[in-house]
């Protein structure tokens, strides 16, 4: 097993299980501002598994539809409105490149949770100096499978809403429906059905996939056990499952869209003092010498070194809404098992399972 038997006594019904919710959750947020490490490697799980485009979204300008008929050229659609034959190669390429990143994200993102999972259990704490042990590749290959069958649900939603908001989307574009609001209003409310099932399928299959990781982590259960026992775990726990979920996605949500909205605002500021053509100058005069500099450049300077500070500002928020997600449902399972992993301790005497070798490596060694 994963977690060392000393380190699952922190896992025990005496501590988090009767703690209650709120103490489990109290722990979590303590979890994820303990150090600077926790911060990052959280961070790095969130940019991998999709955060990096939600962060840059604000920093991209949308083209018109004008200025995307002339990037996909003019055969991209028939007169019937049906993808052409060299769309649907643009996208199966796509979908390729989509599957390459999110096997690697699957992989690496596992190594990412059991390092989480080890440091939010760990009486010793976690600072970064300490060397931990590293999974095996079985391990690994359990959770990454987790994550992709999880992931099978929200495919099918994906492509049932997809075919939902592309009919929303051309209808729009060739027969708008009202000029006065924004097309991607428009869009949101004409297609409210499938984004709703998006959120939906995500938000359940996500929260699936996280309680039956730890229970792999936690219990070494195999992948099909640790899904069904997720399953159960929610329904004999609506109450504080329930709530893990949403106060956990709920404060990742809040804290990307203020990251979304702070980087949009220096990111707005930057473009207007890029494209500003009226001169800011200042007449400053001291006895023969006269002198009237523009202050456009300076101007640009700030608002970009705002935005800086603005995508640090929201790399950390993300990274510490992701630490402690990570470390609620971490809590919250370790709860749900408690007994389960007394009767492991009982019954255990040999060395960590799921490490590599009967030496396990250990990261920083």
């Amino acid at each position: 097993m994963f977690v060392a038997a000393e380190h699952r006594a922190e896992i025990r019904p005496g501590a988090p299980a009767r703690q209650g919710w709120f103490g489990r959750t109290a722990r979590a947020i303590g979890f994820a501002r303990t150090d600077a490490d926790t911060v990052l490697v959280a961070l790095a799980g969130f940019l991998l598994r999709g955060g990096i485009a939600l962060l840059l979204v604000p920093s991209l300008a949308l083209p018109s539809v004008i200025g995307a008929a002339a990037i996909i050229g003019v055969d991209a659609f028939g007169i019937d409105g049906r993808p052409t034959v060299w769309l649907i190669e643009v996208a199966a390429v796509l979908v390729v490149v989509m599957a390459i990143w999110l096997l690697v994200a699957f992989v690496v993102g596992s190594l990412i949770d059991a390092w989480l999972i080890e440091a939010a259990v760990d009486p010793e704490g976690h600072a970064s100096g300490r060397a931990r042990p590293l999974p095996s590749l079985g391990l690994v290959l359990d959770l990454a499978g987790i994550r992709a069958i999880c992931a099978l649900p929200l495919v099918a939603a994906v492509w049932w809403a997809g075919s939902r908001i592309y009919s929303v989307t051309y209808n729009e574009l060739t027969a708008p429906t009202d000029l006065s609001t924004p097309m991607a209003l428009r869009v949101l409310v004409g297609a409210a059905d499938g984004f709703l099932l998006l959120g939906s399928v995500w938000l359940v299959s996500e929260a699936i996939g996280a309680i039956a990781v730890r229970r792999v982590i936690l219990l070494d259960s195999g992948v099909w056990r640790a899904l069904g026992e997720a399953v159960l775990q929610v329904l004999r726990r609506p109450i504080t499952s329930l709530a893990t979920v949403l106060v956990s996605f709920a404060s990742g949500v809040i804290a990307v869209a203020a990251s979304i909205a702070v980087t949009a605002t220096a990111f707005d500021w930057c473009r207007v003092a890029a494209r500003s053509q009226d001169p800011l100058s200042l007449r400053f005069s001291l006895g023969p010498l006269v002198a009237t500099p523009d202050f456009r450049p300076l101007l640009f300077i700030l608002a970009a070194l705002v935005l800086g500070l603005a995508w640090v500002a929201a790399l950390a928020v993300s990274g510490f809404a992701s630490a402690w997600r990570s470390a609620a449902f971490t809590q919250e399972t370790a709860a749900a098992t408690a007994g389960a992993i007394d009767a492991a301790d009982g019954s255990s005497s040999g060395p960590r399972l799921g490490l590599s070798g009967p030496d396990p490596e250990r990261s920083g060694d």
